[in-house]
């Protein structure tokens, strides 16, 4: 049985408050409950005490996405039909949130947010299978929100994507899709419109957020988290990725995604498969 003390809703505020949420805040958030700790009341405890936080005038925002397969879809994975009901694998306040009777979600079959608060229609309702997969971040930044990721295996800050996406770098992947409910009755199959980076590379800004004064690191129960600007955390993508367009690549030398996919990778086939089977040497004689 474990022994470790839950969290009240009360010092979940307190973090929250210490942290630089204020009330009235525009907020996107990624989150890890594991890292926080166990509160009492679970994900319905942690949105309420985020609700307080940002009152009635402030807004949150997550990812809420949803699951894509290859093309052309399987017979299994034809059954998957995307809908503003669908469970995201994003998380339990993910899952929270989408269940909140004042939330709004987004129509993009995907990578569908959801928000609460007097702007979650003026975002979520824009949304939609027409949209870049990452455009409410972008028009987030544009309006100065804040993002608080917390835990410190909890990937991004909610604009490298949209830098990517900015800088009109193309990837050469597999499509991917997925059957999606367009309307009474109506299904529809949707193809991926964006490009997906590979997350372990994205740290690699964390310490470029700090000089340049737009990441905070704080603490939420027993998680260490990032406070951080969208509007200066994208600036600081875009800016760096003129100067090093291969900077969000992660430095694992068997990544298919990094070395291979992109139009400016730089690795080859051969290079890739000498070094994945080095690392299966590696360990099989370590």
């Amino acid at each position: 049985m474990s022994n470790q003390v839950e969290l009240s809703k009360e010092e979940i505020i307190n973090d929250l408050k210490r942290s630089g949420v204020h009330l009235g805040a525009l907020l996107h958030l990624k989150v890890s409950l594991k890292a926080i700790g166990k509160i009492k009341g679970g994900p319905s405890a942690l949105l309420e005490a985020l609700l307080d936080v940002v009152g009635p005038q402030g807004t949150l925002v997550i990812d809420s996405f949803v699951s894509s397969y290859p093309l052309p879809l399987s017979s299994e994975h034809a059954k998957n039909v995307s809908s503003k009901d669908s469970p995201s694998y994003a998380g339990a306040l993910a899952n929270t949130m989408i269940k909140h009777p004042n939330s709004v979600r987004s129509q993009h079959p995907i990578q569908r947010f959801t928000a609460i608060g007097p702007l979650a229609h003026e975002l979520m309702d824009k949304h939609t299978p027409d949209s870049g997969g990452y455009e409410v971040l972008e028009r987030m930044a544009e309006m100065n929100a804040l993002n608080l990721s917390i835990g410190r295996k909890t990937v991004g800050v909610g604009t490298t994507h949209v830098a990517i996406e900015k800088m009109g770098f193309e990837k050469k992947a597999s499509e991917m899709g997925v059957n999606y409910q367009k309307g009474e009755g109506k299904v529809e199959l949707f193809k991926v419109n964006w490009n997906g980076g590979c997350g372990r590379g994205f740290p690699k800004f964390l310490p470029l957020y700090e000089k340049a004064g737009c990441l905070k690191w704080v603490k939420i129960g027993n998680a260490d988290a990032v406070l951080t600007s969208m509007k200066g955390t994208l600036e600081v993508e875009i800016d760096k990725l003129k100067e090093d367009p291969t900077f969000y690549f992660c430095d694992d030398s068997t990544c298919k995604d990094c070395r291979l996919n992109w139009s400016h990778s730089t690795g080859s086939y051969l290079s890739v498969k000498y070094h994945s089977l080095l690392s299966i040497l590696k360990g099989k004689f370590s």
